[in-house]
């Protein structure tokens, strides 16, 4: 069950890529969803047996890396971490699947984008499922492949050819420090299974080979997860199917990064040092993210740097040593994420694949179930009361306010919290609310999709509903500490600027033409800073890769391999060649004296020689 459960994924992949032609669009559809589904429903059963059965299992298949220095088995690792993401994954990469097979309808590539899926989500379930850090690095660069494929699906678009590209190269660093933690654990440890691993350094002291060790973790984390500093190609992966943003985004890729942070919790724990720049990191990834999503006109990127800011969440949460309860928050916005998602999807399917938000509105009379999930959705990011989101998001700014020293984790949260209020309620006016400004040919032949685009988007509001409810004491369960205990004010803050924020945006979108008639120096130059996205874009470009290309241009390229190297290597061994060759046929004059001449240096050598 355990092993079949990779098993039916890569088959489906690989299948419906091979054979797509003879398979159709309708084939390869219903072959790799239903793979899915007989996936999720094994899933479920590891799930009831190691979550509530106590049963955690390990499986070693064979031995496939053999060294004097290194030993490793591809191996499976079962515990409640991976039950958890095996549910996670399997079950939002089923619905994304079905989603697709008529979110993609008429594509000609259909096979090749439903094979692209299966192996996604494949290679996650490698990555969560492995019980060694190279095992892990082989699912870590899977979906990073994976990722550039779907979001370069449509490669005719030079656009998404861009994003693709740079999604490739940000986390490329970001990998780089996964690779440097390896060599760094391998050489302190002597091995790269996790148990091993985790055994050893639970008794060793605090060091700063391990803070090093942590740092270059983290550093892959940041890749991956979109954490300050390397979150610019999150926004920028839009330009693929919206199916893919709602895999990549609530199921795997993002996921990774704060997976590994929970699967390396042994080592954090030994590097206070290293927490601390985790929770700051998160701290300020939940403030840029918010800020920005402000400002947003996409409705697709509004939602994606949602994702950044709980993300953000997700690691202040591992950075104050409540790995459980990011796990927890992972779960829930898996599904109202992909919720909001799809539901993008078929508001952009309705319109005939227009994104601004600028240009829709009143969407509400053609598309109401859409703008019921859009609804759930939003309400359970904002962390609305008895949704999904609240039982999570709430409960991290809690444990943030219970450590002293770490209470700006707190406020920054808090006030994010706010700032998601903002653009949720803005997101779900100017789609559905407002009045259109849509073309009216468009607007008429707007309506709700078929079944198995409607199907998944009730499936997943019931999940935004209804699963941290029930998961909520089975998370705690894990906890080794209690619930915290925070005074009434502080527990109500959170769920306070949510409302509060609900009111400010009426007032502003109904009575600001009173108050802001002209916009100001400074308010236009913070809107062109919150628009920018903090301007990493253009301090990334600008000052570290142009600087980089330059450099690398007149250093590597014109002073060493068109310089010193030519003039030491090809070209000055041929200059040399050259020249003795021209010495030595000046000897060939026909004149008797040079012949003799030749012949006594050469006489004289030789008695040197024996002599």
């Amino acid at each position: 069950m355990y092993t079949c459960i990779l098993f039916l994924l890569v088959v489906g992949a690989l299948v419906a890529g091979v054979g797509g032609r003879k398979l159709g669009e309708k084939g390869a559809g219903i072959l790799t969803s239903s793979c899915l589904i007989i996936s999720l429903s094994w899933s479920v059963l590891v799930f009831y047996e190691v979550i509530l059965s106590f049963s955690t299992t390990h499986i070693k298949l064979w031995r496939w890396l053999d060294s004097d220095l290194l030993t490793v088995y591809f191996g499976l690792q079962f515990d409640s971490l991976v039950a958890i993401m095996l549910l996670v994954v399997t079950t939002v990469s089923t619905l994304v699947h079905i989603f697709s097979t008529a979110y993609m309808a008429g594509d000609p590539h259909i096979p090749r984008f439903m094979s692209y899926l299966s192996l996604f989500t494949f290679l996650m379930v490698v990555l969560v499922s492995s019980d060694n850090y190279v095992q892990l690095f082989i699912g870590w660069e899977g979906v990073g492949l994976c990722s550039y494929l779907l979001i370069n699906f449509w490669l005719t678009r030079v656009e998404a050819n861009k994003a693709a590209i740079k999604a490739m190269l940000v986390n490329r660093v970001g990998d780089m420090g996964l690779v440097l933690a390896m060599f760094g654990i391998l050489d302190r440890f002597g091995s790269l299974e996790f148990s091993s691993v985790f055994n050893m350094v639970v008794v060793s002291a605090p060091s700063s080979d391990i803070t090093l060790i942590c740092l270059l973790l983290f550093v892959g984390a940041v890749g991956k997860s979109a954490q300050l500093g390397l979150h610019t190609w999150l926004p920028d992966a839009m330009e693929g199917p919206t199916p893919v943003s709602a895999l990549i985004h609530a199921a795997t890729m993002v996921t990774a990064g704060v997976f590994l942070l929970i699967r390396s919790s042994p080592f954090f724990e030994q590097a206070p040092l290293a927490l601390m720049t985790v929770i700051i990191v998160g701290s300020l990834t939940v403030l840029l993210a918010a800020t920005v999503g402000v400002v947003q006109n996409d409705l697709k990127k509004v939602i994606a740097y949602s994702t950044c800011s709980q993300l953000g969440y997700m690691v202040v949460a591992c950075g104050i040593s409540h790995y459980s309860i990011s796990l927890f928050h992972l779960m829930n916005h898996a599904f109202f994420k992909a919720l909001l998602f799809l539901s993008a999807g078929s508001v952009i399917h309705a319109l005939s694949d227009e994104q601004d938000i600028r240009k829709m509105g009143g969407l509400i009379k053609l598309i109401p179930l859409t703008y019921i999930m859009v609804v759930i959705g939003s309400l359970s990011l904002m962390g609305f009361p008895y949704l999904t989101g609240f039982y999570s998001k709430d409960l991290i700014l809690e444990l943030a306010f219970e450590q002293y020293y770490l209470t700006f984790a707190y406020w920054l949260g808090g006030f994010s919290a706010l700032l998601t209020t903002l653009y949720s309620i803005r997101l779900v006016y100017l789609t559905f609310l407002s009045n259109t400004n849509s073309r009216k040919p468009i607007f008429r032949r707007a309506h709700e999709g078929s079944w198995n685009l409607v199907l998944p988007l009730i499936l997943l509001a019931l999940g935004s509903i209804f699963v941290g409810y029930l998961v909520k004491e089975v998370v705690w369960s894990f906890q080794i500490t209690s619930p915290p205990i925070v005074s009434l004010p502080i527990k109500l803050l959170p769920v306070s600027l949510s409302l509060g924020g609900t009111v400010l945006v009426i007032v502003l979108y109904f009575y600001s033409v009173n108050f802001f008639r002209v916009p100001s120096f400074m308010g236009r130059i913070g809107y062109t800073f919150l628009y920018s996205a903090w301007q990493f874009n253009y301090v990334l470009n600008y000052f570290l890769a142009k600087k980089a290309w330059k450099g690398g241009h007149k250093i590597s390229y014109r002073t060493m391999d068109k310089g010193i190297l030519e003039l030491v290597g090809p070209k000055g061994i041929s200059n040399f060649m050259i020249e003795l060759a021209r010495g030595l046929s000046n000897l060939q004059s026909g004149l008797v004296f040079n012949y003799a001449l030749v012949i006594l240096i050469g006489v004289a050598m030789f008695i040197w020689g024996v002599v």
